[in-house]
């Protein structure tokens, strides 16, 4: 099974929602870099302890993170709530081979403010239920 993180990634850069993200150009996994200014991050947080069933059910969570241009709060945020449409209430959707049982928003969008170069920072938790 892939992180978490791997599969929202896939999830977000084949979205029908319309992020128009795709991955190693402006969506990453597991790290930021330092450019492009706008970037959207995916990063493994945890989540609950796995069923101890015979079937294998996993309740992980993950944080997507948003860093926008400079000073450009509000195109930040547009990306974020096309993140949330995007996956808030996933659902049955098999992923590079795992299954989605469903995907909730657990917070809502989060202003860290901005970082050292006047970029904007918003994050977003969801927590998951998949299964192998």
């Amino acid at each position: 099974m892939n992180s978490s993180a791997e599969d929202i990634a896939t999830i977000l850069e084949t979205s029908s929602a319309g992020t128009g993200l795709t991955v190693g150009t402006d969506l990453f996994v597991s790290r930021e870099p330092d450019t492009p200014d706008a970037v959207v991050s995916v990063f493994d947080t945890g989540g609950g302890e796995p069923s101890s069933g015979i079937e294998r059910y996993d309740f992980p969570t993950v944080q997507v993170r948003v860093r926008g241009d400079k000073m450009d709060y509000e195109n930040a945020y547009v990306t974020m709530e096309s993140i949330k449409t995007a996956l808030h209430k996933y659902a049955n959707q098999t992923v590079n081979g795992t299954k989605y049982i469903a995907i909730w928003a657990s917070s809502d969008i989060f202003s860290l403010g901005y970082d050292e170069n006047d970029r904007p920072l918003l994050t977003l938790n969801f927590r998951i239920h998949r299964t192998a």
